[in-house]
């Protein structure tokens, strides 16, 4: 029968784990010195080998040879334990059994004595999805458990477990394998399927899976199976995972650079045509961008190719905090790409905001660049300019207003659009007297400016922001105050508003205009 390459190389025994040995060693050294506690908490990304250690040391534990730090695999017990069929080994999902009633369960058991084994174990996956009150059931049953029951609790996000229950546990962190690590394995597992597999598609498997040795291995099983001639190539693994050509990346930030509006989303549907995922494309542009920063730094591993030169030296007049700023907010975007019914539209936004805040102003007279924002919303121009909503407005005038605030020149500003691109600088002044108001603001935007009266707009998912702001009196003051100081206006004003009261640039028919451009469409725009 064939079993799938994660289970046919799953570590049969300490020695086996792959680069964990910070924890087997622990674990051993425990075993031998008889200093067992009775509940481990096992944290780290997934794929790490949480779950396979935890049912190596079950096996170490109820061996009957041991407690052994090598365990027989052989015995009754250790047969059970590997297949998952032991009566004493109980391996419980929390994901899927998260309430009260499993844990109770759970703990009308511990009063039971082991069947056939030493111990009687419960492995608990994912134990961080359980709920308030199966948390508390099962912290009665953690403080003061039986002599011969142990838990081993996994996680993937321990900062969702209490800290009651972590005072508990014997706590060890898996870390995720280094690319040395991860592609040894991979190349030793390919030598034993018979297999031969490129440098550069081990790389690839490499970055795609994020150190995860399970999501590699699956990966490697698909490509085994798809491969011809017995060799993986890194073509083959590109066109696989449908990865985005580096020169079409590298192309995408060359017209990002040149403020080619019409070029760059042309690029993209091209892409998108060819069944590129909009995610991996921006996930193409983050790791372009670390190419320049790790170039500019002196910190690149390796030279760096002539396309990748190309595109370093097209970008050297950008100072390295704005390629920092341009770097998060195509992450943020990624980060909401799978939260969102209309993801190529909002990719689309995202290249339109970075050729905004990196384009080359002096290839660009800025009156070419309203005529190409024209005819990308194609439609009439909102009163408020587009570029102070997209990239923060950073014509030299305004970057002069800034330099001023900040070095506490008196400085009095004229228009709306001055005031609106100042808002980063204004949160930053917040942030300084008040952090906590600052982070509930983030979440509002300035939609207008007008009788010395700023309106930020917060949409029905940020009402809450918008109601802890209001809720202490003294918070729409320091807001002021900070308006005062960054913009020199007196008698300033903040109005907090919901969404729809007030028309913003998006919500005016912009975004509308974006779909109708490209022919796209809205889907469930209430929910």
């Amino acid at each position: 029968m064939y079993l799938v390459l994660a289970r046919k190389y799953r570590p049969k025994n300490f020695d086996e784990v792959w680069g964990q040995k910070h924890i087997t060693e622990a674990l051993k050294k425990s075993i031998t010195e008889e200093r067992l506690a009775h509940a481990y908490l096992f944290t780290g990304p997934r794929g790490t080998g949480k779950t396979s250690v935890a049912r190596i040391f079950a096996k170490a534990l109820n061996c009957e040879k041991g407690p052994t730090v090598k365990p027989c695999d052989k015995c009754e017990s250790c047969r059970t334990i590997t297949v998952g069929s032991s009566m004493d080994v109980l391996e419980i999902d929390a994901a899927s059994n998260r309430g009260i009633d499993e844990i109770r369960s759970l703990r009308e058991n511990v009063n039971l004595t082991p069947s056939n084994a030493r111990f009687k174990i419960y492995i608990i996956d994912e134990v961080h999805m359980l709920t308030e009150p199966a948390w508390n059931a099962l912290l009665k049953t953690l403080e003061e458990p039986p002599p011969y029951v142990k838990f081993f609790l996994a996680t993937t996000t321990p900062e969702k477990i209490p800290s009651t229950i972590i005072s508990r546990c014997q706590r060890f962190n898996f870390k995720p394998f280094r690319y040395e690590e991860l592609v040894e394995k991979l190349n030793e597992i390919c030598t034993k399927e018979g297999f031969t597999i490129e440098k550069e598609a081990l790389k690839e498997i490499y970055e795609f899976s994020g150190g995860s040795m399970r999501d590699a291995l699956s990966i490697l099983d698909q490509l085994i199976v798809n491969a011809e001639d017995s060799h993986i190539s890194y073509q083959g693994v590109k066109e696989f995972l449908g990865l985005v050509e580096e020169k079409s990346i590298a192309e995408i930030l060359i017209l990002v650079r040149e403020n080619d509006l019409k070029k760059l989303l042309s690029l993209f549907h091209t892409l998108l045509s060819e069944g590129k995922d909009p995610a991996i494309i921006l996930e193409g542009i983050i790791k372009k961008f670390k190419v320049i920063i790790l170039e500019r730094i002196g910190e690149s591993e390796n030279s760096i190719g002539e396309e990748d030169k190309k595109l370093y030296l097209s970008f050297n007049d950008v100072d390295t905090e704005t390629l920092l700023n341009a770097i998060s907010i195509v992450i943020e975007y990624k980060n909401r790409l799978h939260m969102e019914n209309i993801p190529v539209v909002l990719s689309e936004i995202l290249l339109i905001k970075l050729a905004h805040m990196l384009g080359n102003k002096t290839t660009l007279p800025q009156k070419n660049m309203e005529r190409k924002d024209e005819e990308v919303f194609s439609g009439k121009k909102s009163t408020i300019k587009e570029e102070s909503i997209f990239s923060q407005g950073k014509t030299d005038k305004e970057k002069r207003h800034s330099d001023n605030a900040v070095k506490g020149e008196k400085v009095v500003m004229q228009s709306e659009e001055e005031v609106l691109s100042q808002w980063k600088v204004i949160l930053s002044e917040i942030k300084k007297a008040r952090p906590t108001l600052e982070a509930a603001l983030r979440e509002g935007t300035p939609v207008k400016f007008k009788d010395n009266t700023l309106f930020i707009s917060f949409s029905k998912k940020y009402e809450f922001h918008k109601s802890l702001i209001e809720n202490k009196h003294n918070n729409i003051k320091t807001i002021e105050d900070a308006l005062v100081k960054i913009t020199g206006i007196k008698d300033v004003k903040v109005s907090l508003i919901s969404e729809g009261k007030y028309e913003s640039p998006l919500d005016n028919g912009e975004i509308k205009k974006i779909v109708e451009f490209f022919d796209g469409e809205i889907i469930n725009v209430e929910e």
